[in-house]
């Protein structure tokens, strides 16, 4: 089997759709049952499944030269069902803190949010977003950016600690005002 899926790998580092398909039609169910295992969820593991094959298709020449291709396919799987459980989990306990903050914090604190994170430039915010929201990784982050790691660490430390003294300097406004 692991020479099929190689020689099939091989056509589709040659942009073989065909080969694509019936690589898909090979591991599909396989793909699909172990993400559902990991994630317990069927339209996660639909969607996890979506995003394993078109990992694969992208990287099919250096998957090609494994020496287990059908068992690299399944780690891209697990790794896959593993940050997606992650970025969901992050989402929906975001989700969650605003529903939250929305029914007992006042408007003020809404605005004072919104405008702290609006004051980070454009490349901090995406950072932040990227991470605290979506759950990726600085090194993912730093992919998607196409900035070096040591740069996009950089950023979020610095993105963290102005909106620290944004809130800190903010709350002493707060305060003093309360006083008068």
């Amino acid at each position: 089997m692991n020479k099929d899926v190689r020689a099939l790998l091989s056509d589709i580092s040659k942009d073989n759709m065909n080969a694509f398909g019936e690589l898909y039609d090979l591991l599909a169910r396989s793909v699909f049952n172990y993400v559902y295992v990991i994630t317990k969820n069927k339209q996660m593991a639909e969607d996890v499944t979506h995003d394993v094959f078109l990992q694969t298709y992208q990287k099919a020449s250096k998957i090609g030269k494994v020496p287990d291709p059908v068992a690299y396919i399944m780690v891209i799987a697990r790794n896959q069902s593993y940050n997606t459980i992650k970025r969901e989990s992050r989402i929906i306990s975001l989700e969650d803190s605003v529903i939250k903050n929305s029914e007992s914090s006042s408007q003020y604190d809404r605005l004072l949010f919104e405008d702290a994170f609006n004051t980070l430039p454009a490349n901090q915010r995406e950072t932040v977003y990227l991470h605290l929201i979506c759950g990726h990784t600085h090194k993912d982050i730093a992919a998607i950016q196409n900035t070096p790691l040591v740069t996009v660490k950089w950023r979020y430390r610095q993105a963290v600690s102005k909106l620290r003294d944004y809130f800190t300097q903010n709350e002493m406004e707060v305060n003093c005002n309360e006083l008068i």
